[in-house]
C-alpha cells in the first residue's frame, strides 16, 4: 500500500454533484451547530466531527443506506 496520491488531471467539483450537495449541507449543519454550542454539545475532535458529518450528509443526499437513527 502506498502513502502517496497522484492526480493525473484536474479535479472537478460540479455544482450539482452529490459530493458538492453533501459538502454544502455539511457546511450549513456545522454553522447551525456552532451557534448552539453549549456545555453539553462540544466538538471534541474537529477532524473527526467534519469527516463524520460529511459522511452522513453524503449518505443522505445519495440515499445510500440512510437510516434515521444514524443521522440523529
Amino acid at each position: 500500500m502506498s502513502d502517496s496520491i497522484t492526480v493525473s488531471r484536474p479535479i472537478e467539483i460540479k455544482d450539482n454533484s452529490v459530493e458538492r450537495v453533501a459538502y454544502d449541507l455539511m457546511e450549513k449543519i456545522a454553522f447551525a451547530e456552532s451557534k448552539i454550542e453549549t456545555e453539553n454539545f462540544r466538538k471534541p475532535n474537529p477532524r473527526e466531527y467534519y469527516l463524520k458529518l460529511y459522511n452522513q450528509c453524503h449518505r443522505t443526499v445519495s440515499w445510500s443506506g440512510v437510516d434515521i437513527k444514524d443521522i440523529l
